[in-house]
């Protein structure tokens, strides 16, 4: 399983609107094969989004896909940014679920 973050740092009083667009997107994410699950964490300067993967080649094919051009294609997102997002992939080495 792998972990794909997208850190956005956002501006002053921006990330309750930026965590509103995830909560309403348009994209059908959930649903496509390979997706485990999806967070987005929030603090005052940064919106922290995590998605888990099957594997990266399940990551790899939702970027290519028309589902993902549809998710992103809402424009006006960077009016709340400021600065560059950050896109980290990193292997789950370990886990632990509630018993």
């Amino acid at each position: 399983m792998i972990a794909i973050t997208n850190s956005l740092p956002v501006k002053e009083g921006a990330a309750d609107e930026v965590v509103e667009r995830f909560a309403g997107s348009r994209g059908n994410v959930q649903g496509f094969p390979g997706f485990v699950s999806m967070e987005v964490l929030k603090s005052e300067e940064e919106v922290l989004v995590v998605t888990r993967w099957e594997d990266r080649e399940s990551f790899d094919a939702w970027v290519a896909s028309e589902d993902f051009k549809k998710a992103h294609s809402r424009g006006g997102a960077g009016e709340f940014l400021s600065g560059r997002p950050k896109m980290g992939a990193y292997e789950v080495a370990v886990e632990r679920v509630a018993e």
